[in-house]
């Protein structure tokens, strides 16, 4: 099984996240820990922009054909997550895994939100950031995603016909939502075996 968590900023996804693992026992997959193995395997020039989470050149893309230079895009990072992570099961945050994994029959797929002055808050207690820091962190940050998304797949960050359930986990708490989300993972779990 793979389960890919996307986000929006400020909702503790990584928290979450390493929640999930723990209960699972599956290697949870962040930003990082992927840019390490690109680096490892000599991708990191190439892997760079992915991992940014900016798309790599808006020029070309302006001048090309889009859904043609997509395709391609989305391909080269497909192979590359298949490379590395190949069939086994895990945890990715962000990355565009719910469309990169789409062809996986295993595949879970959350979207993480919460009220827009609450993830102001928790990031700020998190980051230890003034409340205008958070507030600018969030709104770029977002707006990246939602870009960056939308580059690398053509859909729309956080629509709710491209996950499997969308969670409100700063209404309901790291706990609850972690809870929530194997909930539906054995379910989904349960309903396969039949």
């Amino acid at each position: 099984m793979i389960i890919t968590i996307a986000r929006q900023c400020g909702c503790g996804a990584l928290a979450i996240g390493e929640m999930l693992a723990d209960r699972l026992g599956l290697v949870l997959y962040t930003r990082q820990m992927l840019m390490d193995m690109a680096r490892e395997q000599g991708l990191e020039n190439e892997m760079g922009y992915f991992f940014d989470e900016r798309p790599v050149d808006d020029l070309l893309m302006a001048i090309s054909d889009r859904n043609v230079a997509r395709d391609e895009i989305k391909m080269r990072f497909r192979k590359f997550f298949h490379r590395m992570i190949g069939t086994q099961d895990c945890i990715v945050i962000g990355r565009c895994g719910n469309s990169l994994f789409a062809d996986r029959r295993d595949l879970v797929s959350f979207f993480l939100k919460g009220n827009r002055e609450q993830r102001v808050a928790h990031l700020a207690a998190e980051e230890g950031l003034s409340r205008w820091q958070a507030e600018r962190k969030v709104s770029e940050t977002d707006d990246h995603r939602m870009s960056y998304h939308k580059y690398y797949t053509g859909l729309t960050w956080g629509n709710a016909d491209d996950y499997d359930l969308c969670i409100d986990c700063l209404r309901l708490g790291a706990e609850a939502t972690a809870d929530v989300m194997m909930a539906y993972i054995n379910a989904c779990n349960h309903d396969e075996r039949k």
